[in-house]
């Protein structure tokens, strides 16, 4: 372009009302939930069950339908290696029935194979799982080796998951116990804590682990007291509230691992304590009542997912059933529900699949079933509410945004964690296309925090009539989900004029070319909007321009004569600290900072007599007040 050509185009932008100038502007989108369900989003939703049993030497055949859905829960049988565990029995030799029984040693390369041969298959389909390993899967019962053979395990299947960070969305810890539940077992709350803390070491940062019971995880934070009252002994927790000294002092002691560990339920939500997950243990002088773990969860579980069995109602038909959708729309955003499995429809499940969703969300009351409103929530869900982004920038410039986007999920994204801005050009001949980095974290795009009622009852649970949600928590929540994000992207040179589609993209490796599309998270506003190419979110538009030619601009600008130079408003300006202050300012006046590339810096319209203009550094700048153009030295 030559440079009386861009000084024409200066000069028309100015007489016609700054048409085509940069300004940060709403994207026309439609800004809805669509109410669909997203399932190959990764590390979320409803799992299909899988038992793997392993034996010394023994190969695991990998069969079409082991592995048959893109998110997994496997329980893996380790009684081969234990000598308490029941292996086989076999009905055809004398005398009838004999048992076969394992042999407890470390697990042999063979089985740790299995294992990974398993997690491979996970990851070429795309697909996120959770894994609990045990000795009982079958739920015998007292099937458990020695500690030091479980410790020995334990070490040995942590280094394995290790390698797959991309594919465990949990581990349900496990190892002990019946159905690895982690109870009725021989195992004391010492081993407990070093079966916890060997997973950790040998585990790497992005595996999180869940315990049984909050017992356990009361015990590994040292938080279990002995005590006695006459002839009676038992163990309280007197401290298991998470603004207490004492659990403030042993959270900083566990350090990072504080935000690795949760719970897995096998009873979810099946009576008013869970079948016994949220019991309460040791009486009046230490109980940990269900809001004491509740709010635990809430504020460490935010990085940490949350799940299990959802299984039938055991309340009775006196008490309300928790397992509802109606229900989980309240304590399903404080536990960080991810993952549930044993999810079916029928009686069992208050007939979920046949009623429409009665709970307190306008955007799905009475338009999606119970079952379709947890399957939908159950784990994140991202929505774009808003999106402005500036309609122009100059080549080389930085295109400055900022997007609203609501997780209406029940939890966060904890898997795909990188985050990249896709723009695409097309054309009749062909289409650019290029991948930026975004300096934003997925994984702290949080969902709703809720605000509780002052004085309710340690197990919330109790006050439940069906729908009472006003009676336990604030119809405003302490936090709506709506996370604003106000990324700058630095764009390159060489991209081609003209019109650019803009898409965020957040995925596993942050390479669409050659990634892929493995691990890519699709909003929930309309599927159109989701490029299955890219594997990423349309999110807006801008207009790629020539840069202003400064060299030529200000040549102009000492020419008292010239239109660049004459002042149509009596502006005054004052520069210090790195900064420019303006005043006596036209309402709607716009003010543009361009660097010396003549790229655009800042760009507003004067909403106020007097404005502040921050720049990067101290150097020379050109400033346009409406049509009047100055070069500015910043010390």
């Amino acid at each position: 372009m030559k440079k009386s050509f861009a000084l024409f185009v200066l000069m028309l932008v100015c007489a016609f009302g700054a048409a085509g100038a940069a300004s940060m502007v709403k994207q026309d989108l439609d800004y809805s939930d669509h109410l669909v369900d997203i399932a190959k989003n990764p590390g979320r939703g409803v799992t299909s069950h899988r038992g793997i049993y392993l034996a010394p030497g023994k190969k695991l055949e990998l069969t079409g339908n082991l592995i048959y859905a893109d998110f997994m829960r496997f329980l893996v049988d380790l009684g081969g290696f234990s000598s308490n565990a029941w292996s086989k029995i076999d009905s055809t030799v004398t005398p009838r029935d004999t048992t076969f029984r394992g042999t407890s040693q470390e697990l042999d390369e063979v089985s740790l194979n299995n294992i990974r041969a398993v997690l491979d298959s996970v990851r070429r389909r795309g697909g996120t799982c959770t894994i609990r390993a045990s000795y009982d899967v079958d739920c015998r019962g007292h099937q458990d080796p020695d500690i030091n053979t479980i410790l020995r395990h334990t070490e040995q299947l942590a280094k394995v998951y290790g390698e797959y960070e991309d594919v465990i969305h949990y581990v349900e810890l496990g190892m002990y116990g019946t159905c690895g539940e982690q109870n009725n077992a021989n195992v004391s709350f010492d081993d407990v804590v070093r079966i916890l803390q060997t997973f950790l070491e040998n585990s790497t940062s992005g595996i999180k682990v869940g315990m049984r019971s909050p017992q356990t995880v009361g015990a590994w934070l040292g938080l279990r007291d002995y005590y006695q009252h006459g002839t009676d002994s038992w163990y309280i927790y007197p401290d298991w509230r998470i603004d207490s000294e004492r659990f403030q002092d042993s959270a900083k002691a566990r350090g990072e691992y504080m935000h690795r560990v949760g719970l897995y339920n096998d009873g979810y939500l099946g009576s008013d304590d869970d079948l016994g997950t949220f019991v309460e243990t040791g009486g009046a002088q230490g109980p940990i009542t269900r809001e004491h773990i509740i709010e635990w969860m809430e504020e460490y579980g935010k990085d940490v997912p949350y799940g299990g069995d959802f299984v039938c109602n055991y309340n009775g038909k006196n008490r309300p059933p928790l397992n509802t959708a109606e229900y989980m729309a309240y304590e399903g955003f404080r536990t960080h529900t991810s993952y549930l499995s044993g999810f079916g429809s029928g009686a069992c499940y208050n007939h979920m699949d046949s009623t429409l969703f009665m709970g307190p969300d306008p955007e799905f009351h009475q338009k999606v079933t119970g079952k379709d409103y947890i399957r939908m929530h159950v784990g994140y869900r991202f929505v774009v509410r808003n999106s402005r982004m500036m309609d122009s920038v100059a080549v080389g410039g930085t295109l400055k945004m900022k997007v609203k986007i609501q997780n209406v999920g029940f939890a966060n994204s904890y898997m795909a964690k990188v985050p990249t801005l896709i723009l695409k050009q097309e054309n009749e001949t062909d289409t650019a296309i290029l991948e930026l980095p975004l300096d934003i974290d997925p994984t702290k795009i949080y969902s709703k925090k809720l605000k509780m009622k002052t004085g309710i009852d340690d197990n919330p649970t109790k006050m439940w009539t069906g729908l009472n949600y006003w009676d336990i928590m604030d119809s405003i929540p302490e936090f709506d989900g709506v996370n604003e994000l106000a990324p700058e992207i630095q764009l390159p040179e060489d991209m081609p004029l003209g019109e650019w589609k803009v898409y965020m993209r957040i995925s596993q490796y942050g390479n669409y070319k050659t990634d892929n599309n493995y691990h890519v998270v699709q909003f929930a506003n309309d599927t159109n909007y989701f490029d299955k190419n890219t594997g990423s979110n349309y999110i807006g538009k801008f207009i790629l321009a020539e840069a202003v030619d400064v060299e030529d601009t200000l040549s102009r600008i000492v020419d008292p004569n010239d239109a660049l130079a004459s002042s149509l408003n009596n502006f005054q300006m004052r520069v210090e600290n790195r900064c420019i202050f303006l005043s006596r300012l036209s309402k709607n006046e716009r003010i543009t900072l361009f660097d010396m590339q003549g790229r655009i810096l800042y760009q507003k319209n004067a909403t106020a007599s007097s404005i502040e203009v921050a720049t990067p550094s101290s150097g020379s700048y050109l400033l346009r007040v409406g049509c009047t153009y100055k070069k500015v030295y910043v010390k």
